[in-house]
């Protein structure tokens, strides 16, 4: 089941961005902060993304001329080189509310209509996403650079862990990166 919470008594338009749904696979609960306003979202989940239903309605807001998304998908090279799954942890809460913070900050900065992360735990297989980062505005400017900005500080700041699953079972937690400290960087 998806919990979902409402952030600062703003609710949100339910016609245009219902709230979360149930998911399918019940033994693999969706944990949300639900939204701060309509369109914007964190979700936190085990169930797959399926990115058409979150982009679709997001294209149906008349106010939307750009929509720009993110998929992170699982790929076979990383730290190992025949990686087939990821296996992703979290802190329940704090994640939560990093993915927020982020959220707020890209509000801050830009005009958006939609700003949304909806991010895997648990087991992710080889070629499926583990992350969905999507932003819709009415210039493609600000779409763009909130959805790279978004991405950026995720990759930098969001406490997630994940372990490289090998062919052969192997497992490897995977050091963070300079490179995406350095990208977070110039946000300034």
């Amino acid at each position: 089941m998806t919990a979902s919470f409402e952030r600062e008594g703003i609710q949100p338009d339910r016609q245009c961005y219902p709230e979360a749904r149930q998911d399918a696979d019940e033994t693999s609960p969706a944990i949300s902060r639900g939204t701060i306003a309509a369109g914007f979202e964190v979700r936190v989940q085990q169930a797959p993304i399926d990115v058409q239903a979150e982009i679709v309605p997001v294209m149906r807001n008349p106010r939307v001329g750009a929509v720009v998304n993110f998929i992170g998908v699982v790929r076979e090279s990383g730290d190992f080189d025949d990686v087939v799954a990821l296996e992703l942890e979290h802190y329940p809460g704090m994640t939560e509310q990093a993915l927020w913070s982020i959220v707020e900050e890209a509000m801050a900065r830009w005009q958006l209509d939609t700003a949304k992360i909806v991010h895997r735990t648990g087991r992710v297989a080889l070629g499926q996403p583990v992350v969905l980062v999507l932003v819709a505005a009415q210039h493609r400017g600000a779409a763009f650079d909130a959805c790279e900005f978004l991405m950026d500080f995720l990759k930098a700041h969001a406490p997630f862990w994940k372990k490289e699953i090998r062919r052969d079972g192997e497992r490897r937690w995977v050091d963070a990166k300079t490179h995406d400290e350095q990208s977070m960087l110039r946000w300034g």
